[in-house]
């Protein structure tokens, strides 16, 4: 038995649409028209509802942004970049409060 992969897991980019994972899996886009996904929109769960997207912004192969829907209620409550592309978040945006706005960012040290 395979544990699930950490949500906060960027997960690969740079597959043809073709070859985009199916489990899990509700979308793969190849926005910037290049042959390469670009966006994966996840399921989480499995009740039908995207509760992950992971972006490659700068169309390098590299997922650099994931938005979660933590919470399952419908709405993106946390946002992280990884402006250096090192594998680690640099800013997160959370939804503190739970209104449905991100209210709290933090950046990296580094």
């Amino acid at each position: 038995m395979t544990d699930a992969p950490n949500q906060y897991e960027l997960g690969e980019m740079g597959m043809s649409p073709d070859e985009a994972p199916s489990e899990g899996v509700v979308a793969a886009y190849d926005r910037d028209g290049d042959g390469r996904v670009d966006l994966i929109a996840y399921d989480q769960d499995g009740d039908g509802v995207v509760d992950k997207v992971v972006l490659d912004t700068d169309g390098d192969g590299v997922a650099d942004t994931i938005m979660l829907d933590r919470d399952r209620d419908g709405r993106i409550d946390f946002v992280g970049v990884d402006h250096n592309a090192d594998g680690d978040l640099d800013v997160a945006a959370t939804d503190t409060d739970r209104d449905g706005t991100l209210d709290t960012v933090r950046h990296s040290a580094e």
